[in-house]
């Protein structure tokens, strides 16, 4: 899908936002723990979990859990992710890495990269699912409660129903052609073979016995037990590429997390394969200005910050890889040195063009986000996600459950760093971040958006340190996008005639959106006070998403 027709799409599901509805979307919370997530029965979940005696990390899993029942659109437990936990009594950091990764039978020769519209939204573009898995391991290792306590939420809303909002209704009706053609989808999501509108009541039976199966045997179902059997009759009857065995040998990674520097901010974030050494390669970049001096020269800074995004989107294309496979310097990027080094290939008097622009290489990639903290600093950012919305629209048999469409993102070239290999986990721009300083996390935050996470997440860290917003107006502020292979910079409104008579005169070819739109991202940002440890929680105006604090 190229940009042009995906901020169609957006514009499309901004429409279908009756103001009623609008308005009953808290936007923040205050008190002394917070969770915030892209739908607001997530978020209400996890709080329950808290006053349930649970941890930061329960009110993740369980909100996690939740959001793949009422989201079905940006994740679920057929899909993948990446979870950083700070840990205030030990004063630790940790990434659990649960990326899905690529089954043994899928190849070069299976699955022709030259034309991945042909699988990719088929049961054959699926990884191995690492959700499940990564869960439960957060869980187990780092939380307080049972299993059962944290996925009972979940089942009940697949079981006694939940009220579609706003945005599923949207996302049903731009995917409605291919959903149809799903079993499954078309009886759970199109009752009666019509589009529900805001407040329908849906049920997913079939997942909430899955979720079911997963509170009596935890990963184990999921991985060797009747889930995995149900996933593996499912590919043979589909023609799909995942096998037990794969599912057998499947293992989340715990990671030591990336950790840059930024005004004073230590800025933690995730490592290969996911995307954080690129956003400190930004933030490294960015470093050497005066962006408050730069902005307040009729916008220059929106110049700046689009020549920094094209050397780091470069970068990210070609150096990125899963570092079980491939040498990944991680550490190089990540560094101050490297920072300088890219620094001087910035071009501060004009933009530069690629020579051959393609602007049908951005995807339609959705994940979904969500942030927890409480007043010591303990502190959650997980992200996770199917790739495409709806992932590869396949359900599986009896299951309940989309499946991810991950195998689209590896590259087309056997020789990249992010080739495809068995049992490899493929990039993708994950990013859920912390910026701390000496008495800790001071906020946890993180986006959905595909390719745009890391210039959506850079922006709002400079909103908040370079140019002193509060948390809300860095969530709300308006944003733009830049790449190496594209002439033109995306722009929100919100920019004023000098700045864009100014980017004119540099060569850049403006592309203005006429509202604030979920393609630059869906910021979930807690806040907390160093001084008192009190907590302002912030949801991005441009999706469903709410928090919860108290």
């Amino acid at each position: 899908m190229s940009l042009r027709l995906l901020l169609c799409s957006i514009v499309f599901q901004l429409t279908l936002l009756p103001p009623s509805l609008q308005s009953q979307v808290e936007k923040v919370a205050s008190g002394d723990r917070i969770m915030i997530a892209a739908h607001p029965l997530a978020a209400e979940a996890g709080l329950e979990v808290f006053r349930k005696g649970g941890n930061v990390v329960d009110v993740a899993v369980a909100a996690a859990y939740c959001l793949g029942v009422v989201e079905p659109h940006g994740s679920g437990i057929g899909g993948e992710g990446v979870m950083l936990i700070y840990d205030a009594a030990e004063d630790r950091y940790v990434v659990v890495d649960f990326k899905a990764t690529a089954p043994e039978r899928a190849s070069y020769e299976v699955l022709d990269f030259a034309n991945p519209g042909d699988w990719r939204r088929t049961i054959r573009g699926a990884s191995v699912p690492g959700t499940v898995a990564g869960l439960e391991l957060a869980r187990e290792r780092y939380g307080r409660l049972d299993r059962a306590t944290v996925l009972q939420p979940a089942v009940e809303y697949a079981l006694s129903g939940y009220q579609a909002d706003s945005s599923l209704v949207a996302n049903l009706a731009i995917y409605r052609s291919l959903l149809l053609q799903d079993p499954h989808a078309r009886r759970t999501y199109f009752p009666g073979d019509t589009l529900p509108s805001p407040g329908t009541l849906l049920r997913n039976p079939e997942y909430g016995r899955t979720l079911q199966k997963i509170q009596r045997e935890g990963a184990e179902a999921f991985y060797r037990g009747s889930v995995a059997q149900m996933i593996a009759a499912d590919m043979e009857l589909h023609g799909g590429l995942i096998s037990m065995a794969d599912l057998t040998s499947y293992r989340p990674l715990l990671r030591e997390p990336l950790v840059g520097t930024y005004r004073g901010y230590s800025v933690v974030t995730t490592p290969p394969p996911s995307g954080g050494m690129h956003l400190l390669e930004a933030l490294g970049m960015l470093s050497f200005f005066d962006l408050e001096e730069c902005r307040r020269q009729s916008g220059y800074s929106y110049h700046i910050l689009a020549e920094v995004f094209k050397l780091m989107f470069q970068d990210e294309a070609t150096l990125n890889g899963d570092p079980d496979f491939a040498e990944v310097p991680d550490e190089e990027v990540s560094s101050r040195a490297f920072a300088f080094s890219r620094l001087l290939e910035v071009s501060l008097g004009g933009a530069r063009h690629p020579a051959q622009a393609d602007e049908d290489e951005i995807g339609e990639g959705n994940t979904t986000q969500l942030s927890v903290m409480d007043r010591e600093g303990n502190a959650v950012s997980l992200t996770t996600t199917l790739s495409s919305l709806f992932g590869t629209s396949h359900t599986v048999e009896a299951g309940g459950f989309f499946l991810n469409n991950e195998m689209q993102n590896y590259n087309s070239s056997p020789e990249h760093p992010n080739a495809l290999r068995t049992h490899k986990r493929v990039v993708t721009s994950l990013a859920p971040t912390i910026l701390s300083r000496d008495n800790g996390p001071e906020y946890a935050l993180g986006t959905p958006g595909g390719d745009l996470i890391l210039s959506t997440l850079t922006q709002v860290i400079v909103n908040l340190l370079d140019y002193g917003m509060t948390l809300e107006e860095a969530v709300s502020a308006p944003r733009m996008f830049s790449t190496f292979y594209q002439r033109e910079m995306e722009m929100e409104p919100g920019s004023s005639a000098a700045t864009r008579t100014l980017l004119d005169s540099l060569g850049h070819t403006l592309k203005l959106s006429k509202s604030l739109g979920a393609v630059f991202g869906a910021v979930q940002a807690v806040r907390r006070d160093p001084a008192s440890g009190f907590l302002l929680g912030v949801s991005d105006p441009r999706r469903s998403g709410s928090p919860r604090g108290e």
